[in-house]
């Protein structure tokens, strides 16, 4: 190699350049070249990969970060739903959703089947009697119509979809499911909570090949426009990673992609067979990894699905016995499935929210460390909203990496349902992300988008982890605020500590030498600004492997 092929083709300098490499947290100056980071430093030092090719970026006091992982999110359906399916706004009531629907279904272009999301609790209160599903129908226009509830763990289905999808009076509920039935004729509402929105789900027909690259490329280009060049897909199937494929073997995906294969069908309706998964690199292109598994073990607070050790709060006047929830699977079912993974090297992330679920996943963790005789691989707790502190001090020991999403650790919609359901008591020591951190485990986060988040925003959900508070002002008060971690322990959160939990971290998550040059370019020094502020970050530019995939500079 030349003296001037070594040379930098980009220089940035002028700015606060934080690393996230705890040896060398900020820097005045970076040279990229060849796709990865050549040296940083201070701006002497860094000067001397220039040559006569290098473009000098003056950063003009911006700031300069790493790219920023997404630990836990559903790209691939949400961009589906944004190109294909019918958003619904933030708490729609039932009668807009009628109208909304009702519009989409007279024009001549409508989808065979229209799908539209997501729908909360304003929306779900009439949905247990014929009445809703009527008033669906008469606004359909014949179309099968499909609405997925917030949390992606309920579906409500007029009655076309429910026909075409093989759901009537005397079909059974299926295991981990509920087919709501109207109290007085037993006839299906349409309401369909956790595996029995699975019935209806597989039902829809598949999208084309060229539609699915289509939200492939578009779910990496909004997470670039969020500064994010990594990310983590919870629950992959064979057709989402095709479409990467296809992507990455064309030089399109602007960004490292990991996949989680779901291998417990319970709640999901289908798993990975085991030949597949074992030849599940067939899939990968050069930027993907598949060395993830999912397993589902509760539902969510919202539906009361979530398994608790204590009841939930009464839903209403005179319920003698409120629900704990279930486990989807028992402790036996549990072990064998994580161990699965363990013995291909593969880590596991449990869906986990409820506090029984989450001890009785460490268990099996624990269980299989036992088999096993090591560590072993770090597998991920999903969510663990509601970790007691005992099973906190065990997820370091264990090696079991803090998945910790969506971000609902300050005051929103959502949390106002989730604190009726468990209690004001236990709702308040939710989302323990400082003694997670301080406990030493390794902690990542992700928006778990679009379940909840209206956006994969990062900003919104790093602001609420400096703050807890909801920065919009939507929502006053904090939720627990004796648990907000400072900015410079809530960044790695978002970046090497995720990068690590996929394997990436020797290729991006912090700013080092050799290190692919994934970084952003903010509008706004963090560490200068009120915690509230963060929330409101825009991405000026984004580069990854050195090239500015969103913005410019």
């Amino acid at each position: 190699m030349t003296a001037e092929m070594s040379k930098a083709s980009q220089l940035l300098h002028g700015g606060r350049i934080h690393t996230l490499d705890p040896a060398h947290p900020e820097v005045e100056a970076i040279a990229i070249g060849g796709g990865r980071i050549l040296a940083l430093g201070a701006l002497p030092d860094v000067m001397q990969w220039s040559g006569r090719g290098t473009r000098m970026i003056d950063l003009q006091g911006r700031m300069v970060m790493p790219g920023l992982i997404d630990f836990h999110i559903h790209l691939f359906s949400g961009a589906i739903g944004r190109l294909f399916e019918l958003r619904l706004p933030p708490g729609c009531p039932f009668a807009a959703i009628l109208d909304l629907v009702g519009s989409a279904a007279a024009k001549p272009d409508a989808r065979p089947w229209i799908i539209a999301g997501p729908f909360s609790r304003v929306a779900e209160a009439g949905m247990r009697d014929l009445t809703a599903l009527r008033q669906l129908d008469g606004v359909s226009n014949g179309h099968p119509v499909v609405l997925t509830h917030l949390s992606g763990h309920a579906r409500f289905a007029n009655s076309r979809a429910l026909e075409l999808a093989g759901i009537g009076a005397a079909t059974p509920d299926p295991p981990h499911g509920e087919i709501v039935r109207d109290a007085r004729t037993g006839q299906p509402t349409g309401y369909l909570l956790e595996a029995a929105s699975t019935l209806v789900r597989q039902a829809i027909p598949a999208l084309t090949a060229d539609e699915e690259v289509a939200a492939a490329r578009h779910g990496v280009a909004l997470l670039n426009r969020f500064g994010i060049t990594g990310f983590l897909d919870a629950m992959a199937s064979p057709e989402m990673m095709r479409a990467f494929k296809t992507l990455d073997d064309a030089s399109g995906l602007d960004a490292w992609a990991g996949f989680c294969l779901p291998a417990v069908a319970n709640i999901v309706g289908s798993a990975w067979p085991d030949p597949l998964i074992d030849r599940r690199a067939d899939l990968c292109g050069r930027h993907m990894r598949a060395d993830f598994g999912k397993i589902f073990l509760d539902g969510v607070p919202s539906l009361r699905t979530a398994a608790m050790i204590d009841p939930y709060a009464p839903a209403g006047a005179g319920e003698a016995a409120p629900e704990r929830g279930e486990t989807l699977l028992c402790l036996d079912e549990l072990t064998a499935g994580i161990a699965a993974f363990d013995r291909r090297g593969m880590s596991v992330k449990v869906h986990a929210i409820g506090d029984r679920a989450i001890q009785m996943m460490l268990d099996a963790v624990e269980r299989v460390r036992r088999l096993s005789g090591t560590r072993g691989t770090a597998h991920q707790l999903s969510h663990g909203n509601y970790i007691r502190a005992e099973d906190i001090a065990r997820l370091s020991r264990l090696n079991v990496i803090a998945d910790l999403n969506p971000p609902l650790w300050f005051p929103s919609a959502t949390n106002l349902v989730h604190e009726r359901a468990v209690g004001p008591a236990r709702f308040a020591r939710a989302w323990p992300i400082r003694d997670i951190v301080r406990s030493g485990a390794l902690a990542a986060t992700g928006t778990d988008w679009p379940a909840v988040a209206e956006e994969p925003d990062p900003w919104v959900s790093l602001s609420g982890i400096v703050t807890r508070r909801d920065a919009s002002g939507r929502h006053p008060g904090a939720c627990g605020p004796d648990q907000a971690l400072d900015l410079k322990a809530a960044l790695p959160l978002y970046t090497r500590n995720p990068a690590r939990a996929m394997g990436l971290g020797a290729e991006t998550g912090m700013l080092a030498p050799g290190h692919s040059a994934d970084l952003v370019v903010l509008d706004r020094d963090l560490f200068a600004i009120p915690g509230e502020e963060i929330a409101a970050t825009r991405v000026l530019a984004t580069l990854f492997e050195g090239r500015v995939v969103h913005g410019e500079i």
